[in-house]
């Protein structure tokens, strides 16, 4: 009996351990680096190379994302946004354009860190947020990357205020295990079994009262995107840019408002870009440079040459 309660003493001590540090599995590779005063970003830096290909994730998620997708003889750099991982918990005033800031983030981060010839790829939420950013005329950001981007598909108005009504942030603190586990499946085509790690992570973070920035900020991510139309502004984007999709996404387009609309039919609105490439990615979902981290890596390769 001693033996029984001194093993759930030592699994209590360890759930309250973990808690306490707030350790994500990431974390060790990451460096960190003063933006201003108020404001610190984490990212994961690897290789040389005359580009740089800067990475930034999507909503809800952050720069292991893109863990298997630092390419050989290039020199690649992964972000946090505010409020995610290691990077400030942001307060975000009332009326922030979340898209703007972010934006205004990325710009700061490539000026602080001197970099030239930027390919700046971003992730769902991270590749409107990367439209917003290319569309500012940096002169360092050369070549864009979006991989299945938001802010194609469009909603009305009823559609964006009952996406809006749902994301919470306590919806998303609140998620069971099971919920948590069939969200992040969706993400993908099969799911693999690195993403083990992405799924302790997020189950992880409600633990820690450090992170509850960290559900405000997806919330408000959503709202950001759908205040933030881009769709329209796609024909001013002037720099070379690769648009790929997974066939096999579930999320985009939202399956539950535009059921008759296909992946495909998404990806193709990317043509409105003037000097574009667009790549469908088989046996993919919408995580796909994580899925098929092989082929997206050719596909940018194959882009920057």
């Amino acid at each position: 009996m001693k033996t029984f309660l001194s093993l759930i003493l030592v699994a209590l001590i360890n759930v309250v351990t973990q808690a306490q540090t707030c350790e994500l599995s990431y974390f060790k590779e990451a460096k960190t680096i003063k933006l201003n005063d108020s404001l610190t970003i984490a990212y994961k830096e690897l290789g040389k190379g005359k580009e740089t290909i800067l990475m930034v994730h999507g909503l809800g998620g952050n720069m292991s994302h893109w863990m298997h997708n630092f390419i050989k003889n290039q020199h690649c750099i992964a972000i946090d946004l505010p409020s995610y991982g290691l990077s400030t918990m942001h307060d975000f005033k009332p009326k922030t354009d979340l898209l703007d800031f972010y934006a205004d983030v990325i710009l700061a981060f490539i000026d602080k860190k001197k970099l030239k010839n930027v390919v700046l790829v971003g992730h769902s939420m991270g590749g409107q947020t990367a439209i917003v950013t290319v569309l500012r005329k940096h002169p360092a950001i050369k070549k864009l990357i979006l991989a299945a981007p938001a802010g194609f598909e469009t909603f009305s108005e009823a559609e964006a205020q009952s996406l809006i009504d749902f994301a919470k942030p306590e919806t998303f603190k609140n998620q069971t295990e099971t919920l948590v586990k069939v969200s992040l499946a969706r993400n993908f085509f099969e799911m693999p079994a690195s993403a083990e790690k992405l799924i302790a992570d997020r189950l992880l973070i409600p633990q820690c009262e450090s992170f509850n920035p960290y559900f405000v900020a997806v919330a408000k991510g959503v709202r950001g995107m759908l205040e933030h139309p881009i769709r329209k502004e796609l024909n001013k984007i002037d720099v070379p840019t690769l648009v790929i999709f997974g066939e096999n996404d579930a999320l985009i387009p939202n399956k539950f408002l535009h059921k008759s609309l296909t992946t495909k039919q998404i990806a193709d609105m990317g043509a409105e870009i003037p000097k574009v490439k667009i790549t469908m990615i088989p046996k993919a979902g919408h995580l796909l440079m994580f899925e098929q981290a092989q082929r997206f890596n050719e596909e940018i390769a194959t882009f920057l040459k």
